[in-house]
């Protein structure tokens, strides 16, 4: 598998209807990864990881790491042909790397964030997940807000995360995050 740079056009803002194929691309990307780094457990997270949400076509992963040093997973990530992105904030506590691969001819941006086990990365998107997939008014709610991030600016993510923040607060609420 080659990691390219991650693709910045427009056609990767698009909320787009659920896509079977986001679960062979992390299938892919999983298969990649430990072949190369087996003390790292990919957790397939975000949008396109729950069947039948609207998004961006982007594959978010958790990358679970036992390693303490949380950049040195980063650093072998970045070796994988994995980057940093200039517009995305990498702070000390929350190390990120992307990237896009092809999956049967089309590109597919990947996020990857990097974390320990049952850290909030990991365990609060899992909830955040499971909450999604078991109540489709929060569901839809969350795909509007989306929807109104998208028509606002459909770059730009401080945009996209503002407009998504009420319904992400409540989310948070339901699964005692608050």
């Amino acid at each position: 598998m080659k990691v390219n740079a991650f693709d910045e056009r427009l056609e990767h803002r698009h909320i787009l209807p659920y896509d079977p194929a986001y679960a062979r691309v992390f299938a892919q990307v999983q298969r990649y990864v430990h072949e190369n780094l087996e003390s790292v457990e990919l957790v397939h997270i975000g949008s396109t990881a729950i069947h039948g949400l609207r998004g961006k076509p982007m594959v978010d992963i958790a990358a679970i790491t036992g390693e303490q040093n949380l950049r040195a997973t980063q650093t072998e990530f970045e070796r994988l042909g994995f980057h940093r992105r200039a517009v995305w904030v990498d702070r000390d506590e929350k190390p990120y790397v992307c990237g896009c691969v092809q999956h049967n001819g089309r590109n597919y941006n990947i996020n990857i964030h990097i974390c320990h086990h049952g850290d909030p990365v990991h365990k609060d998107s899992l909830a955040f997940m499971d909450i999604l997939q078991r109540r489709p008014d929060l569901r839809r709610r969350y795909e509007e807000a989306k929807d109104r991030a998208h028509m606002i600016d459909p770059v730009n993510p401080e945009v996209y995360n503002r407009e998504k923040e009420a319904v992400i607060k409540e989310i948070h609420a339901q699964i005692g995050l608050s």
